[in-house]
């Protein structure tokens, strides 16, 4: 426990005072701290930490002075009540615990490193933001979190596409508008709305393209024998093999299949027309309890009956494990642009070409939007091209 003695800075001022502790490496650091009251109520509170109790007392006079000139109080004021940008996004964050999703969460965890949010926030205008837009295209990095250990080329351009600066902008925008009273600020949100219409208008910003890339026979042949080889050398391995089988026969997102407890696969298969509850599934409104009962397929209940039970979880491994072993493995087998959740798009459009409809695939996706699923309407009825195909001999089918 960290033990504080409080001692006064200076004979006949209650205002300025000192404390003593004792660090973690053996030290002893002094924090001084200014504080000024008027009519019972603090309004100044000013705190710094030293390692000589004579910096610690050469501050207070310093700051003390400043308090006591004309006009520097009010100042001081005024300096203390601000926020960096940074500041608000901690604060938002925070605020949020566990009700922030991951791709969110890291993208405020970054814009909080960028130059931009070093600002006082409420200063912030549109020429900036459509400043930081473009410099978000370009390709610009934020500032790294340890910055001796960062190799040469972190620094190296990466550009970005319009929609995911779309999406930088877009949760910077969510922290403006909801994170205000937090700091009772007036934030400026309007500022925002007018950098992103200039941004679209000058194609910075945009919405994504919808991805067709869907895998080959002959890439998930190279994959899935590579996956079983790498867990055979190593049985503590993530069993990716059997994540590909899920995100195909399956056709959840990747972190929706980590959430699926052993509890609910036993409810579901109890009933004559099976089903599974898909929790905290993606809602552009609802982080959290979204929770939604969707259809399983033969196919589907022998991907989940072929794991161990292990965990409460179904597949109880880290999203963005999954995430590097694809990527390796891509790399390795010089598979290019072929993302995991092109697997989900693969598994949904197999069950098109198998002949199913918008209600009976919704049915098992979990789409509450069937415009979403517009995009597949087109796709021909070819049959299941996986009916002979010689990997689901590991679901025992």
């Amino acid at each position: 426990m960290t033990r504080f003695t409080d001692h006064p800075a200076r004979k006949g001022h209650a205002m300025g005072t000192i404390r003593s502790h004792r660090r973690q490496d053996g030290t002893t650091g002094y924090t001084a701290q200014v504080r000024k009251k008027k009519k019972g109520k603090t309004i100044f509170n000013r705190t710094a930490t030293f390692n000589t109790r004579k910096e610690a007392a050469g501050w207070i006079k310093f700051v003390e002075a400043h308090i006591k000139a004309p006009d520097q109080l009010e100042a001081l004021l005024q300096k203390q009540a601000s926020k960096s940008l940074a500041e608000v996004i901690r604060l938002y964050t925070e605020s949020l615990g566990e009700n922030v999703g991951r791709s969110k969460l890291q993208c405020l965890n970054a814009l909080a490193r960028f130059d931009i949010a070093e600002n006082d926030v409420a200063s912030l205008n549109a020429a900036q933001f459509v400043k930081f837009a473009k410099a978000l295209a370009k390709g610009e990095q934020p500032n790294p979190l340890e910055p001796t250990k960062n190799d040469k080329n972190y620094f190296t351009l990466k550009p970005r596409s319009p929609a995911t600066v779309s999406a930088y902008m877009s949760y910077l925008g969510v922290v403006l508008k909801f994170a205000g009273p937090l700091v009772d600020l007036e934030l400026p949100e309007a500022e925002l709305d007018r950098a992103r219409e200039a941004c679209a208008h000058y194609g910075i910003i945009g919405a994504s393209n919808e991805r067709k890339r869907r895998p080959t026979l002959e890439e998930l042949d190279k994959l899935m024998a590579y996956f079983v080889a790498y867990r055979e050398a190593d049985p503590r391995a993530v069993p990716m093999h059997m994540l590909v089988l899920a995100a195909i026969f399956l056709t959840y997102r990747q972190a929706e299949h980590t959430r699926i407890l052993w509890e609910d696969v036993n409810q579901a298969v109890e009933d004559s027309d099976p089903t599974i509850r898909i929790r905290d599934l993606k809602h552009p409104r609802k982080k959290k309890g979204n929770n939604v009962d969707v259809r399983l397929r033969p196919e589907g209940i022998a991907v989940v009956y072929a794991m161990p039970k292990v965990s409460d979880r179904v597949f109880p491994y880290h999203p963005d494990t999954i995430s590097r072993r694809w990527t390796e493995a891509c790399k390795v087998l010089g598979i290019n642009d072929l993302h995991f959740h092109d697997l989900r798009h693969e598994g949904i459009s197999r069950l098109f070409e198998m002949g199913l409809g918008i209600p009976q695939v919704a049915s098992q996706t979990g789409h509450k939007s069937w415009a979403t699923l517009q995009r597949y309407a087109q796709l021909k009825k070819t049959g299941d091209k996986y009916k002979d195909w010689p990997w689901l001999k590991l679901i025992g089918l």
